[in-house]
């Protein structure tokens, strides 16, 4: 058992800290209706891929006398077929540009899936789909290099550069195979490549996140989410370099604009925030920064509410040891963009403690301990391995006391 007086603090459940409760549009669909929804998603996109595959086929078709005009089926065909295709091509060209000026590559998703680079070097998995993203290429800043505008220019339009050259090309095979069904599908390819790289041109948010052309016309104008931008670049690669959250310097901190165009950005300030504050031990700060996390979840876009909610337990754990404050988190922890499974092991076996489970708390202590080398950057392994030690220590020092 834990100390009496520990396990009497860790089970009050902080009222001003728990999860506030879910919007009522947020609350699960009956399967009809989600059935019904996913039918009508698929027949408007299968719509819209019709009426851009023929348009783009009658336009195409006029280009030049050597480009007949095409079934237009198989334009439809090679336009489904390459959204995929093109969706990687796109992140590959951010990857590309990005290592070109220097960045760090950590992680690439399409989808569901993820290549991931942690501690222990590169690996697949897969994840679960989010809402508003149909792919992303996680670069960083490394060695002093890739943290200026021009460079963070170069890496955003990476994508849509890749998917206009693969247009370009498409077009290209579509001439000289003119007058076959397979000029009809590269027309089609084409197409889609020419789409995906437009629209992600185009300044816009989805589900809080940024487009492409949104970033760059921001870099263009010098707005002040392009500045915080290039401030959270800073101190994540410190981060990435293996300096701890107590040790960035104040003058590189993000300024926390609540309000700020792209709520992504204030809510990344408000964590990187709560993380120095709990590395440094500063109660005062770190709960501001909980409070204002937790009462905003639900207004975060969904790939990062993992993240919030993991930050919050981990706050819970560490600053106020309160064991129903991290069971009450626990559940919002599951998914995200990136592999939080090392930190899910951690927030469990300090529940585990915290009520009392020893047993338990060791079985989920060594859980983490075997995926430390998921964790992407050398400064989070530092503070999640001293948090792991802390909790063995504490473990050895209880069953010492009860063997007295």
């Amino acid at each position: 058992m834990i100390d009496m007086p520990t396990a009497t603090r860790t089970h009050r459940g902080d009222a001003a800290l728990l999860p506030p409760a879910p919007p009522a549009a947020t609350h699960a669909r009956p399967p009809a209706r989600r059935f019904l929804r996913w039918l009508v998603s698929m027949a408007a996109f299968a719509g819209a891929g019709m009426v851009v595959g023929f348009a783009a086929a009658h336009a195409g078709a006029r280009l030049g006398a050597d480009l007949l005009p095409s079934p237009g089926w198989a334009v439809l065909a090679g336009f489904v077929l390459a959204t995929w295709p093109n969706i990687v091509l796109h992140e590959a060209g951010h990857a590309a540009a990005g290592l070109a000026r220097g960045m760090r590559a950590l992680a690439f998703g399409v989808g569901p899936y993820r290549i991931e680079r942690g501690a222990g070097g590169w690996r697949f998995r897969r994840g679960g789909g989010v809402r508003g993203i149909s792919g992303f290429a996680a670069l960083l800043p490394g060695d002093e290099r890739g943290f200026g505008r021009i460079d963070q220019a170069i890496f955003l339009a990476g994508g849509p550069l890749a998917n206009l050259i693969t247009a370009a090309l498409g077009l290209i095979a579509a001439a000289l195979l003119a007058g076959s069904a397979w000029a009809a599908a590269a027309q089609g390819a084409a197409y889609s490549a020419l789409l995906i790289g437009a629209v992600n041109l185009v300044p816009f948010q989805s589900k809080g996140w940024r487009s492409d052309g949104r970033g760059l016309l921001d870099l263009l104008r010098a707005t002040s989410d392009a500045a915080l931008q290039q401030q959270i670049n800073r101190i994540m690669a410190l981060s990435l370099a293996g300096v701890r959250p107590r040790d960035w310097p104040e003058a590189l901190l993000p300024t926390v604009v609540d309000d700020a165009p792209a709520p992504v950005l204030a809510i990344v300030c408000r964590l990187l925030r709560l993380s120095r504050a709990c590395d440094q031990r500063d109660a005062s700060a770190a709960r501001d920064c909980a409070e204002v996390l937790g009462a905003r979840f639900w207004e975060a876009p969904e790939a990062l509410r993992p993240n919030i909610a993991v930050s919050l337990a981990g706050y819970a754990a560490v600053m106020l040891e309160d064991g129903a404050l991290v069971a009450a988190w626990r559940p919002w922890c599951e998914g995200g963009l990136l592999d939080l499974s090392p930190y899910r092991a951690w927030l469990d076996a300090e529940h585990a403690a915290l009520s009392g489970d020893a047993a338990g708390a060791r079985r989920h202590l060594e859980t983490a301990r075997t995926r430390l080398d998921r964790v992407q950057d050398a400064a989070s392994l530092a503070v999640l391995g001293e948090h792991l030690d802390a909790l063995a220590a504490r473990l050895q020092t209880t069953v010492a006391v009860k063997e007295a």
